[in-house]
């Protein structure tokens, strides 16, 4: 089988993908925001990974093969961008709006200060835009063992809308549907990065940066050569190995970011690894993104040492809290936002990513 074989057809893992990657991230935040860090299970045993490398490695790759996706299925801006803006922006404003909430409960500021304070306002509209990154609100989760910080995980999401940008680009000047030169031009450019890593047009321009821009790179160019891809079993468990036993260091290293790709789509499509029934429930992945953070930080501040001592205390009282509150996201605000997406689209054509 051949990866183009298989992605005419919308019955994939992608949901299930992601919903797993969202809760390694909470299970990683939850050693982390407890000062346990290096006593998550996967960094005892491959310190160079964590589960949060790989939860937000692999929805970097599946953005990049959906976001690719959506442009060549619509080949229009205004179409793209309204799908785009639909998927970030509702579940976004809610999250900010309860991690302010969650952020004064915790705070020594008098509320009345609180929301009049500008460091207050310059974390709402800039956290709404997703263009940048703002870790702090006034005298919120001081005395948490990561203290000060109150919604970590959206440190992302600049980052993709900044490659949502370059895929539209990319798009209008016809790149994309050629294989070859959208190959060619995302090779320069991991080439000019690897140079010139200060040229990056994105913030911050880390090492972590330029991982997640590769990976969605290599989703991307994955979608424009998704006919020569071979999808397989034996290729998937070599590809795991791999990264299991790490020969010469490159399983986890120099080509970890393609064995990680190949295993996302391989799982996302492989017709014996499908999960059909998953796909019935709601793709609660982005509401457990964007609202664990301030809800595990709102438990270690009003609940203290047993929850600020005990990863294992705390992810079971945040997964819960989360995936409720990701249920309701869902189906009252997300849902219903991107049925929206069909007024942009040309009349009769079908569902899009």
């Amino acid at each position: 089988m051949r990866l183009g074989d298989l992605t005419g057809d919308r019955d994939n893992n992608f949901q299930l993908i992601r919903f797993l990657a969202a809760s390694a991230v909470i299970f990683f935040h939850c050693y982390a925001l407890t000062d346990h860090w290096t006593d998550e299970p996967l960094w005892r045993i491959a310190p160079e990974l964590n589960l949060s490398v790989l939860g937000v490695g692999a929805f970097f790759v599946v953005s990049g093969f959906l976001v690719t996706r959506s442009w060549l299925e619509r080949g229009r801006l205004v179409p793209f961008v309204a799908a785009r803006l639909l998927r970030i922006y509702p579940a976004l404003i809610g999250a900010t709006l309860l991690t302010i909430v969650l952020a004064a409960w915790s705070s020594t500021v008098p509320w009345r200060a609180f929301l009049a304070d500008a460091r207050t306002h310059d974390y709402a509209w800039r956290t709404v835009l997703a263009w940048d990154f703002v870790t702090g609100l006034p005298g919120a989760f001081a005395t948490n063992p990561y203290r000060d910080a109150v919604n970590g995980s959206l440190w992302t999401l600049p980052i993709e809308l900044r490659l949502y940008i370059g895929v539209g680009l990319a798009g209008v000047a016809g790149l994309l549907g050629r294989r070859y030169l959208w190959a060619g031009v995302t090779l320069a450019l991991v080439a000019l990065v690897a140079a010139k890593p200060e040229w990056l047009p994105v913030v911050p321009g880390d090492k972590a940066t330029r991982s997640l821009a590769l990976l969605f790179g290599l989703g991307s160019v994955a979608y424009a050569f998704r006919a020569a891809i071979p999808v397989t079993l034996a290729g998937l468990a070599g590809a795991v190995a791999l990264v299991a036993v790490n020969p010469w260091g490159v399983g986890r290293g120099v080509v970890f970011p393609v064995l990680l790709a190949y295993i996302v789509l391989v799982v996302a499509y492989h017709p014996r690894l499908r999960w059909r029934a998953f796909n019935r429930l709601g793709d609660y992945s982005y509401g457990l993104y964007v609202f664990s953070f301030p809800i595990q930080q709102i438990l270690i501040a009003k609940w203290g040492a047993p929850m600020a001592s005990s990863p294992v205390a705390l992810l079971a009282a945040a997964f819960p809290l989360t995936l409720v509150l990701a249920a309701v996201s869902w189906h009252a605000v997300e849902q219903p936002a991107l049925r929206l997406k069909s007024r942009f689209d040309r009349p009769g054509a079908s569902a899009k990513a």
